[in-house]
């Protein structure tokens, strides 16, 4: 398994260290994203600290090999980069989360990068409404259009 870490490291530019291979093992292995908090707590007996867990964070979301994205505490949550992006429809009622299928920012991606001179390494959007479920919960009450 370490050896798969070692090969993303490599891939982009980064020195090996004990630490992003631990980080970067653990991320592999989650459903969800998670907190720089709550993965310390994880992981803290393999001797890093929240500091170390924090830089090794951003270094990576920098790199592109980790997303970060915020959550509906206004919290910070990471997570491996799948290779494909992934937009969320959130619902601002019930937090429920579900995945856009493709990317409609390609062609923007393109464009950014025509007129900015940047090379885009990644980006994450989180798109917020009211599910059909709210929705209808809601129609039952009184509505405020005029």
């Amino acid at each position: 398994m370490a050896m798969d870490e070692r090969n993303t490291l490599k891939e982009h530019g980064l020195k090996i260290t004990p630490a992003r291979v631990l980080v970067l093992g653990y991320l592999g292995s989650l459903e969800a994203p998670i907190t720089a908090e709550e993965l310390h707590e994880r992981i803290r007996d393999k001797g890093a600290d929240l500091s170390t867990v924090y830089r090794t964070l951003n270094t990576f979301v920098e790199h592109g090999i980790c997303l970060k994205e915020v959550g509906p505490r206004k919290e910070n949550l990471y997570s491996l980069s799948r290779g494909e992006v992934q937009h969320l429809l959130v619902c601002v009622r019930c937090g429920e989360k579900i995945p856009l299928e493709g990317c409609p920012y390609h062609e923007i991606h393109e464009e950014i990068e025509r007129k900015s001179g940047y090379h885009l390494l990644d980006h994450s959007t989180e798109i917020y409404g009211i599910c059909p479920k709210c929705l209808k919960s809601e129609k039952a009450l009184p509505s405020h259009h005029h």
